[in-house]
């Protein structure tokens, strides 16, 4: 501990020192003579534009992240007709829209701040004024021009001082001086702002009102690995060293003639072409040739450390800043890609909505004259799913829609409308027509009311709707006490009433498909409440025999060719979403498509419970 005593009292700083070996705080030892001074290498203009031209690190660092910015572009949330909203993409194309937004926010990233200014048309002598848009003409806006910080954009003293404005404590005016263009003052109204890095407010002031470039973390990193591919570069030619030990060459250099020295360099030089071209080298008795080559172990490893570095200075993944494939066992890199991609996109809500929102209503008053009501923009994802893993999603957003539809908390057109608005994403239910989400009914119906089965009209098998099989019909495995046939029986074979208490076993924990998986395993006892069905409660699940249980069913389900296992990881759905309908003998189908599961009462004492006794296909 160290004790500084001060005229207005005691301070006490704790740190780590240990004089004697020269450790700690304030020892004259090599970290503690570590400093960082304040560079603010965003004001070298010269510095950013030489690596941004030179140093393809650089370029990529600055060029990426816009590009995966705009990539798959924005989508603008509104009740518009079609035909305006293809004006208005339209107008996007003819100002250029994409380039410059790109334009505007590399300029942004490189030199810490660039704007874009709102041209329209007739506004020429009230660029000072704040922008009215009941003054914007049709077909009057005509894009906007792009300036980095240094080249024709600078922030004025005066500030927004109204709270209520979204760039409040920000430059009112900007003085715009560019090729082409007089000096002008423009009205922050009609400034599109790109800044870069955030900074602290003194530091914010220094810089003009402006960020920090992207270069300036990353600077240091960058010199070291630069310096570390130039060394290994320069290895390249020290790989390989010969060596030719002459005798009394000592003494030819110091006590000899420059004749006899020259007849040594000329030997010499001979020698050289000899090995060169007819690999031969001539040499006394005496002499002697030794070759050293250098071993290049490890660096690989330091060189990818240095690139790693640079990359999470960069917050970027090696893959995307380096055009490297990911290294190791199994390695993908989706999940670096994935942080990426989540970084963009609150790059897009934080430096580009703002931008579009302030530029949007411009754009729509001059094309329609108004500004919709419900005027919002959304961004498209920035990662574009594989065929995989669109029909991946395809098959969830379909699962999920029916099973809401089967549970009555959707009609069958918001369902229908859910599915056709997936297809952007999937690439499937896009023939579903505006006139088939008409027809549809739009009434929610409760689950068990007689409500058709969303996976039939999608021609996912029969409808649950469709008649129950007669209950004098076998059904398979027959239930308990029930006097049903086991399946494929005759009229004059025996009644099955299987003795269940003396197949129940062992009690497993589980629920749903664990509870299915944990039978499978043990391949016997049984599951006690392994599913709930509202209006029946809790059921049970019994591994059973080959006459009975779920041993019964697969080897059933095997018999007619169907892979009996994989047929039973249907089970909970079909309990969870299917039409409960209850038979005369008392007992319950579940059915949902063409699967059926048939749900037995079993007294145990005074106490009913339920069984599952069937599982098949209707």
């Amino acid at each position: 501990m160290i004790s500084v005593k001060q005229a207005d009292g005691i301070r006490t700083t704790d740190a780590f020192m240990n004089a004697m070996a020269r450790l700690g705080y304030g020892q004259p030892n090599m970290l503690e003579f570590t400093e960082y001074p304040l560079t603010r290498l965003t004001r070298d203009y010269n510095l950013m534009n030489s690596l941004y031209r030179s140093h393809w690190v650089i370029r990529r660092l600055i060029d990426a992240v816009p590009e995966d910015m705009t990539k798959n572009w924005f989508q603008v949330q509104s009740q518009m007709p079609p035909d305006d909203a293809r004006q208005l993409e339209r107008l996007e194309r003819v100002v250029n829209l994409r380039m410059k937004l790109i334009e505007g926010l590399r300029w942004g990233r490189l030199y810490g701040g660039a704007a874009g200014v709102i041209m329209i048309a007739g506004h020429e002598d009230i660029l000072d004024e704040p922008l009215d848009l009941d003054m914007v003409m049709p077909d009057s806006f005509k894009g906007i021009l792009i300036l980095d910080r240094w080249s024709g954009v600078y922030p004025m003293l005066d500030l927004v001082e109204d709270i209520g404005d979204p760039e409040f404590g920000l430059p009112k005016y900007y003085s715009i001086t560019a090729e082409g263009v007089p000096n002008t003052v423009v009205h922050h109204s009609r400034i599109l702002r790109f800044s870069g890095r955030d900074l602290p407010h003194w530091e914010r002031q220094a810089e003009s009102y402006w960020g920090a470039s992207e270069v300036e973390h990353v600077f240091d990193e960058l010199k070291k690995r630069d310096n570390t591919s130039w060394n290994i570069a320069q290895l390249i030619f020290v790989a390989n060293l010969r060596v030719l030990k002459m005798n009394e060459l000592g003494q030819i250099l110091v006590g000899g003639t420059a004749q006899l020295q020259n007849q040594l360099y000329s030997t010499l030089q001979a020698q050289n072409w000899l090995m060169n071209n007819m690999g031969m080298h001539v040499m006394d008795a005496k002499d002697s040739m030794e070759t050293h080559q250098y071993t290049f172990s490890g660096l690989s490893e330091v060189y990818d450390a240095f690139m790693m570095d640079v990359a999470g200075a960069a917050e970027m993944p090696v893959t995307k800043l380096f055009g490297r494939s990911p290294a190791g066992l199994n390695a993908t890199g989706e999940s670096d890609m994935q942080n990426y991609y989540d970084s963009i996109e609150q790059k897009q809500e934080s430096q580009l909505r703002p931008v579009l929102e302030k530029l949007l209503p411009v754009m729509c008053v001059s094309e329609f004259g108004v500004i919709p009501d419900d005027l919002l923009v959304s961004f498209n994802p920035c990662r574009r799913p594989s065929e995989r893993e669109k029909k991946d999603l395809g098959k969830n957003i379909a699962d999920s829609v029916i099973n809401a539809f089967n549970a009555g908390l959707i009609s069958q057109r918001i369902s229908l409308q859910e599915l056709r608005q997936s297809a952007e994403f999937t690439g499937m239910w896009s023939n579903i027509t505006d006139d088939a989400i008409e027809k549809a009914s739009d009434e929610v119906e409760l689950p068990g009311e007689g409500m058709p089965d969303l996976g039939g009209l999608l021609g996912g098998g029969p409808s649950a709707s469709q008649e129950e099989p007669s209950t004098n019909e076998p059904v398979i495995d027959g239930g308990p006490g029930s006097g049903r046939k086991p399946e494929g029986g005759s009229s004059e074979e025996k009644e099955y009433s299987p003795d269940v208490a003396k197949l129940m076993g062992k009690e497993y924990p589980g629920k749903g498909q664990a509870a299915i998986e944990r039978l499978l395993q043990e391949k016997n006892g049984h599951v006690k409440g392994a599913f709930h069905r509202k209006g029946i409660g809790e059921i049970d699940l019994l591994w059973g025999d080959d006459t009975f249980g779920l041993q019964h069913i697969i080897k059933r389900r095997t018999e007619e060719g169907l892979d009996g296992e994989s047929f039973l990881f249907d089970l909970p759905k079909v309990i969870q979403n299917g039409k409960v309908k209850k038979q005369s003998d008392g007992r319950f189908a579940i059915s949902l498509g063409d699967t059926k599961a048939v749900i037995s009462p079993e007294l145990r004492g005074d106490k009913v419970t339920f069984l599952l006794t069937a599982f098949e296909t209707t």
